[in-house]
């Protein structure tokens, strides 16, 4: 661990605010929706359709937090996201109509998608060249707190009751005042100047790195089968015993841990992110059609079949993570990063937004042939990927060259 972790000062800082952050997500996960449902009384539809709604229209500011932190500095502004989550997670305490549950969710999807927005510029001038190895750190040690936080919030599952759900949410919203502290004791990165040969919002009319990111989110489709289709499929279309469900997470998680900084490694350009991307497609691919095949199984089959798709999806998951960080990062113009990163995370956010529904559709609907078609759809955004970086790179080169 301690040959993993940066060494201390300011990239560690920025991890450590970020692992904190994770830890109040982790402890909201399943909690909120008990709280709302079980004690709130909101019927579960209403608080699924709210949260959606709310997700939705909150993607929109990351591209603008992003911009601000490119012009006016990312510590103060990424410190000032971090205030406004505190608020933010802090009103789903007091949330108690649908109109109030869709600001609330409004507002803590805009506090995440521009608390990443906000980072890209410190995580550019911090990490500097290392950038894809010091994400893929980052999101090993993101796993760890997730689970952290998630057995906290189990305690309060088990209680079930209003108060300790309300003190969950409470330490949540604690955890952004956490990172923000931790956050000040950044130096100051200053903006980079603007350039006047490209537009003030560029990001936004690169159609290229449109193009990357509206791939990147077809692929993130995938992030919601272990969380959301899987266990749903494995109750009720395969003899697997469902504490496999818990299994199969636990595999998924410690193998993120163990591996994203060890396979992010060979991920130093665009174009070696591009291959990396087509290689998650395939296991994607792989994964989706041995879930598929569980069905009709005996107990037994459908464990063993279910482990190895778990580590073929891990792979792919992997490898399409250490993709997408140097993409977001190595195809934006320095000067934007923030709003490039902000347009960047409009494709996964919409991803994350649709995927149940989608999954539900195509796969939990149609059964073998709904796993493969996902499968197919997967394996073709990784392989459109290495052309759009061709695109991308021909168009950054025409930019450069001199008139």
């Amino acid at each position: 661990m301690r040959r993993t972790l940066p060494e201390p000062g300011p990239q560690r800082l920025l991890a450590g605010a970020s692992f904190a952050v994770t830890v109040g997500g982790g402890m909201l996960a399943g909690t909120t929706m008990l709280y709302l449902t079980r004690v709130v009384g909101m019927s579960a539809v209403r608080v699924g359709l709210g949260l959606t709604v709310g997700a939705v229209l909150g993607l929109v500011f990351g591209p603008y937090i992003g911009h601000l932190a490119d012009r006016r500095g990312p510590r103060e502004v990424h410190v000032a996201t971090m205030l406004c989550g505190v608020a933010a997670t802090a009103g789903f305490a007091v949330a108690r109509t649908f109109w109030v549950l869709v600001l609330v969710s409004l507002l803590t999807t805009a506090v995440g998608s521009a608390g990443q927005a906000s980072r890209a510029p410190l995580i550019r001038a911090l990490a500097g060249a290392d950038t894809t190895a010091y994400l893929a750190y980052q999101r090993a040690i993101t796993n760890v707190a997730i689970m952290a936080g998630v057995l906290i919030g189990t305690v309060g599952i088990q209680l079930d009751s209003g108060p300790v759900y309300v003190g969950l949410i409470l330490a949540a919203a604690g955890t952004f005042l956490a990172a923000a502290l931790i956050l000040t004791r950044l130096p100051h990165v200053p903006p980079l100047p603007a350039d006047p040969a490209h537009s003030r919002w560029a990001a936004l009319t690169d159609r290229p790195y449109l193009a990357v990111t509206l791939i990147n989110g077809g692929m993130s489709l995938h992030l919601a089968v272990p969380t959301f289709a899987l266990p749903l499929w494995i109750v009720e279309n395969t003899s697997a015993p469902r504490a496999a469900i818990t299994g199969i997470m636990l595999v998924n998680g410690v193998l993120v841990v163990a591996l994203q900084v060890r396979v992010s490694r060979g991920v130093t350009d665009p174009r070696t992110a591009g291959v990396r991307m087509r290689w998650a497609g395939a296991a994607l691919l792989a994964a989706s059609v041995l879930i598929g095949a569980m069905s009709g199984l005996a107990w037994w089959s459908a464990l063993l079949v279910l482990l190895a798709a778990t580590v073929v999806y891990t792979f792919g998951e992997l490898w399409q993570a250490a993709a997408s960080f140097e993409l977001a990062f190595g195809l934006a113009r320095p000067h934007l990063q923030g709003q490039y990163a902000g347009v960047f995370g409009l494709g996964a956010g919409g991803a994350n937004a649709a995927a149940p529904a989608v999954l539900a559709a195509v796969c939990l609907d149609h059964g073998q042939a709904g796993w493969w078609a996902l499968g197919v759809l997967l394996l073709g955004c990784g392989a459109l990927t290495p052309r759009a970086v061709a695109w991308a790179e021909a168009t950054r080169g025409r930019a450069a060259a001199p008139v």
